[in-house]
């Protein structure tokens, strides 16, 4: 994606939605965007993915172990991304990898 395309990407998603302001029970923005990161990478890393926040916009990089990157807008464009790059079907649903503990993959047969 080009720098332009990357700065005018929509970026209304529902999943992009901010988060409440700090509560005082600590409760704020970027925990909460560290959170979901955290979540997509344990999902995708079984699959020979990772996804980095470059720190500007709600965008994401999602890459391989080749050094394969693509920019990925929202959460949508998110799978896209990390479908093209994986050679395997990805199945967030995997019970194998629903139940896997943590640094664990799905289980394949």
């Amino acid at each position: 994606m080009c720098l332009i395309c990357y700065e005018f990407a929509p970026e209304a998603h529902w999943s992009d939605a901010p988060a409440p302001p700090d509560t005082g029970a600590g409760v704020q923005p970027l925990r909460v965007r560290q959170r979901r990161l955290r979540a997509v990478k344990a999902v995708l890393a079984p699959y020979g993915l990772n996804v980095s926040d470059p720190g500007v916009g709600r965008h994401l990089v999602v890459s391989d172990r080749k050094g394969t990157s693509v920019v990925a807008s929202d959460l949508p464009a998110l799978w896209r991304a990390a479908q093209s790059l994986s050679p395997r079907a990805i199945d967030v649903l995997d019970p194998g990898l629903l139940s896997a503990g943590p640094g664990e993959g799905p289980s394949h047969k």
